[in-house]
């Protein structure tokens, strides 16, 4: 019996000691949180990360985002290009067979000509970059057959949308132009038979503040059902 209640008074002295250690962590810990702020905070009691690199929370990315049709003559760096398209391939892709390619035009000449395939638009050439999206149908064809095709087209719209938000985020602006004449992008960019252009997306620091659309938002109350229409 005595070595008994010796071992349980060395396990009991033991579990002091480790109270002793966790309350001076606490206290530590709390001295820094007041020094420091919510910053001093270990990860395992902080709320999830939503706060974007600039201090933008996801949510005001989303609200923020809108399409910038004037730039300013300012070259965009390599990395923030660069960064867009490590957004963009996160994207979900069926089979995760990523479709998608990107083509990043900066030459004069070539935004020049994307501008006149896009019907003319001309501010598409005042963005210093634009990225043509595209579609590789036969990398999802190959798996999918025709449906494949569908498959590609949504599955690089969602890589554009990554494209549109993260520029945000860079505080860039950003347009997506869907108008344009496939069979001449398609000749500009010298796409092979099995790749589709899906959008030319202009990048550049905003030379303006982003248009009010002339309709409002539908209620989303008119726009969802549940179970069935």
């Amino acid at each position: 019996m005595d070595n008994v209640d010796d071992q349980r008074l060395v396990r009991r002295g033991k579990g002091a000691q480790a109270d002793r250690r966790l309350s001076r962590r606490l206290f530590l810990y709390g001295t820094s949180a007041a020094l420091l702020g919510a910053r001093a905070q270990p990860s395992v009691l902080a709320a999830p990360a939503t706060v974007a690199s600039n201090g933008m929370s996801f949510a005001a990315v989303v609200r923020r985002r809108a399409m910038v049709r004037a730039y300013k003559a300012d070259p965009v760096p390599e990395r923030m290009i660069r960064q867009l398209l490590q957004y963009a391939v996160r994207a979900p892709s069926a089979g995760n067979l990523q479709p998608w390619e990107f083509i990043v035009v900066r030459s004069a000449e070539h935004r020049d000509r994307l501008a006149k395939a896009a019907f003319g638009q001309t501010w598409v050439a005042s963005a210093p970059v634009i990225i043509a999206t595209c579609a590789d149908i036969q990398r999802s064809g190959q798996r999918y057959g025709t449906r494949g095709t569908f498959y590609s087209l949504v599955d690089t719209a969602f890589a554009s949308l990554l494209i549109l938000l993260g520029a945000v985020e860079q505080g860039l602006g950003a347009c997506f132009v869907g108008a344009y004449d496939q069979e001449e992008v398609t000749k500009i960019l010298a796409l092979p038979e099995h790749v589709r252009p899906v959008g030319l997306i202009t990048v550049g620091y905003p030379a303006e503040s982003p248009r009010k659309p002339g309709t409002p938002k539908i209620p989303l109350d008119k726009l969802v059902h549940y179970e069935r229409w």
